[in-house]
């Protein structure tokens, strides 16, 4: 098989950092009960498909083609950088969580290998199971898997000048899903916070906008060379005051389908990193926890299982917060450690 070439990376949207690390402190919130009247969960997952799809679109979608990828090449490299922390907090879940440790050897060789295996979230009652957030990665994994297929499609219609009709067909798509579960769920069960079909269809929308935003266009133009940064600053704000007022007055009554396409212009316009907020959302701090989002993530059910959420206790979530942090540090420097003695060793056994 030949080898792939290595993808020259474009320069990093530093703003976009700090949007994945805030959507993830969301989710987290989320499951400490501070959601208010709106679905802070659901909301920040969303974002995350998302802004998994603009990145993934700015960072490959431009690459030659000796340089692309297959869909089982982009799985095996992500599934090696997930699986570190995917299995440990399995491993956590199953040994010190008696939900799961009590279960039947049958029941953990079953649903711990479908879980292991990133399928969880295809089943609906399944999604769940074990380390109950690891259903991110399987529709993660899913998005990635697809990307390929997406990026030979949205080329094909951009040549024709209608990438436009592949956005509009999948917003059609995404809302006639969420239509027929929430009119007939007898019929259609499928889990619109979980289901990689689902996610999938809100990180295409963040792949065609990433492809928007590489595009040299007018509104490009304006955005990045004409536009000051009291204006862009203005924009943001009024994108993303419509989004946190439509969120807080319309809450879970509203479909999600509506919070994604609000969801898109914000990162969109942050990308620039030219307003005060993106500007904020760059600095170093969110560029440095950026790098331990996915531990935190993967790690922070399992520490509230053990040390479980008191609402409106602040020594509380002083005290949660650097627990999380500091296990999801250590993780992280023991891994790498890991890591580099085995890639020694290799080395020296060639």
């Amino acid at each position: 098989m030949n080898k792939i070439a290595p993808i020259s990376p474009q320069p990093r949207l530093k703003a976009l950092n700090g949007v994945k690390v805030l959507a993830v402190a969301g989710i987290i919130i989320g499951h400490m009960g501070y959601y208010g009247s709106w679905d802070i969960c659901a909301r920040m997952v969303e974002i995350l498909f998302i802004l998994s799809g603009f990145c993934m679109a700015y960072n490959h979608y431009p690459t030659k083609q000796e340089e692309e990828q297959n869909g089982w090449q982009i799985v095996k490299k992500k599934f090696t950088k997930f699986f570190p922390i995917h299995i440990t907090t399995f491993l956590l879940q199953l040994f010190f969580v008696p939900t799961w440790a009590n279960k039947s050897l049958e029941f953990i060789l079953i649903f711990g290998t479908l879980n292991l295996s990133l399928q969880q979230a295809w089943f609906q009652k399944t999604q769940f199971m074990f380390n109950n957030v690891s259903w991110f990665l399987s529709s993660l994994i899913f998005c990635y898997f697809i990307t390929p297929s997406l990026k030979k499609l949205c080329k094909s219609f951009t040549e024709k000048g209608k990438l436009w009709l592949v956005f509009l067909s999948v917003i059609m798509i995404r809302t006639y899903l969420e239509y027929t579960v929430n009119q007939f769920p007898r019929e259609l069960s499928l889990d619109l916070h979980t289901n990689p079909l689902i996610q999938g269809l809100n990180y295409t929308l963040g792949y065609i906008a990433g492809i928007y935003y590489s595009k040299d266009s007018l509104i490009n133009k304006i955005l990045r060379e004409q536009s000051s940064q009291f204006q862009i600053s203005l924009i943001e704000i009024l994108f993303l005051g419509v989004y946190i007022s439509s969120c807080y007055s319309i809450g879970t009554d509203g479909y999600r389908i509506f919070y994604v396409i609000l969801g898109l212009p914000i990162i969109y316009v942050l990308g620039f990193g030219k307003g005060h907020i993106s500007k904020l959302l760059s600095i170093k701090t969110f560029s440095l926890l950026e790098k331990i989002t996915l531990e935190v993530f993967m790690l922070h059910s399992f520490i509230m299982y053990h040390y479980p959420a008191i609402k409106g206790d602040i020594a509380y979530d002083i005290k949660f917060t650097a627990i999380t942090l500091g296990s999801a540090i250590s993780f992280k420097i023991l891994w790498k450690e890991v890591y580099r003695i085995a890639s020694k060793f290799r080395q020296e056994q060639e």
